[in-house]
């Protein structure tokens, strides 16, 4: 139910948001999308935490009287997990809409009108592209816990992670819920198989405009304003709730409790925020760029294997299918199973006193980005390239080490980053398989946000958001790079065909 629901919300609204974005004339276009490549690596506990800062039961807005909670039970899950969904909606739809063929719109356009040709054409070619956003949305949602615990939703991975939380053995449920998570794989082979069909050939995947622009007219100016205020909405009043939060100051007077903003408190709470809580900053940049690197070298044989398609990507389609089947707090539970063995000492050791299992957990958990990444990035290395490798005698390994990888060094970097990203993000397979005295900036937020602790908790997540958006810089930059070197790659092939 909570995953329809956001599907609901976040596809249609996300869907119309990438057509602006992508295929009109719409004012801003090149900043409301690199505003929401930043939103990408925002964690879903931040996203959380921004706007209950606001509107939730300690929010500026119910405290000030200015009305009810409004985000609370179903409505805050469905509202928060929508907004967190939307840049991944947008992203997917628009690499359909950027890859539609524009020969096919331009012949439409002589019989028909633009209006007739959306319908007919552009969107009729994007619906695989809706399905597959759709699909990430609702594995997304079904797999989390974070919201659905603050909210009081009682989904299955939410009753996996209260179950253990309180020190109870769960019952014979992960086992029926194997089915569900092997429809759900294939599923989820299903959609890759899709965004595989959907890329262009040996050419780099980029969101751009492709294919016909249609114009807004008369609506330019309206569409542009109505596309302004929604990320005023998405993106500024988050950011304003969090400011506020860290900077709000309580005092007593003679009518009762006054509070007020100060600036200087605001910007002491975020600069403050990495040293009060370098434990929490040290075991997250100790572990998680560890697993983040771990899932890049493993992803790198998948895809190449998976590269050529047919069986060969089987192990590639597999790994993925079965990482985003997986509910975190099931996996962190699978983990559990895995290393508290009391026959074996070793492997109790190693669990109780030592980072083996969040290493585990969030290696899992950034392998298919890593995945998705490097199989399509490989995928467009110049075949010509490779087969004169292989004539001077060069193997399968060494066609890929000594060809492939330093051709497409960005793209391993850019599989680095978004899982770096994932992993940082991670809360509900993590939070189960920690060890005693380790606490992961995912945790210790979540923590602070049940307890209360409001403005340190906004000090934090507004320096996240720095280092987020110096993060999501980079993979622009990164994507750039692939683009540029990959033309450039393509050109000298075909300079070499042609002598």
């Amino acid at each position: 139910m909570l995953a329809a629901a956001v599907c609901a919300v976040s596809v249609p609204l996300g869907t119309l948001l990438a057509w602006l974005l992508v295929r009109t004339d719409l004012l801003g276009r090149r900043l409301w999308l690199a505003l929401l490549g930043l939103m990408l690596f925002v964690p879903l506990y931040l996203q959380a935490a921004a706007w209950q800062a606001g509107f939730g039961l300690q929010g500026w807005y119910t405290l000030a009287g200015f009305g009810p909670t409004l985000l609370e039970g179903w409505a805050g899950a469905i509202w928060i997990h929508a907004v967190a969904a939307l840049p991944w909606v947008v992203l997917i739809v628009g690499f359909g809409l950027a890859n539609v063929e524009r020969e096919l719109e331009e012949s439409a356009l002589l019989d028909a009108s633009p209006r007739q040709v959306f319908w007919h054409v552009t969107l009729r070619a994007t619906l695989p592209a809706v399905g597959v956003a759709t699909l990430w949305t609702a594995l997304t949602v079904a797999g989390e816990m974070t919201v659905t615990d603050l909210f009081g939703i009682r989904t299955y991975a939410e009753e996996v992670y209260t179950q253990m939380a309180i020190g109870q053995e769960p019952d014979a449920a992960p086992l029926r819920l194997l089915p569900g998570m092997a429809v759900t794989a294939v599923l989820v082979m299903v959609g890759m198989a899709i965004c595989r069909g959907m890329a262009p050939g040996k050419r780099p995947l980029a969101l751009q405009q492709a294919g016909w622009v249609f114009r807004l007219g008369r609506w330019r100016l309206l569409a542009s304003a109505a596309t302004a205020a929604l990320f005023a909405l998405l993106i500024g009043l988050p950011l304003g709730n969090l400011a506020y939060k860290a900077g709000v100051m309580v005092s007593q007077s003679d009518a009762g409790l006054v509070r007020e903003f100060s600036a200087g408190k605001c910007l002491g709470m975020i600069a403050a925020a990495p040293w009060q809580h370098s434990r929490e900053f040290g075991w997250s940049l100790l572990i998680c760029p560890m697993a983040a690197a771990a899932a890049v070298l493993a992803a790198i044989p998948l895809a190449w294997f998976a590269r050529r398609g047919g069986w060969r990507s089987l192990p590639g389609l597999l790994a993925a299918a079965a990482a985003l089947a997986v509910p975190g707090p099931v996996l962190g539970l699978a983990i559990i199973k895995l290393l508290n063995q009391g026959e074996l000492p070793w492997l109790v050791q190693l669990y109780d006193h030592s980072i083996l299992a969040p290493f585990l957990a969030l290696f899992v958990r950034g392998l298919p980005a890593a995945i998705l990444v490097l199989w399509h990035a490989l995928h467009t290395v110049p075949t010509e390239l490779l087969d004169l490798a292989a004539v001077d005698g060069a193997g399968p390994v060494a066609r890929l080490y000594r060809v492939a990888l330093p051709m497409r060094w960005p793209a391993v970097g850019l599989a680095f980053l978004v899982s770096l990203a994932m992993t940082l993000g991670d809360l509900a397979a993590s939070i189960l398989v920690v060890p005693p005295g380790v606490t992961t900036l995912s945790i210790h937020i979540f923590g602070l946000l049940h307890y209360g602790v409001e403005d340190q908790v906004a000090g934090i997540c507004l320096a996240l958001m720095g280092m987020f958006a110096v993060v999501a810089a980079a993979v622009w930059g990164i994507m750039k790079g692939i683009t540029n070197a990959t033309f450039i790659d393509d050109q000298k092939t075909n300079v070499a065909s042609t002598v």
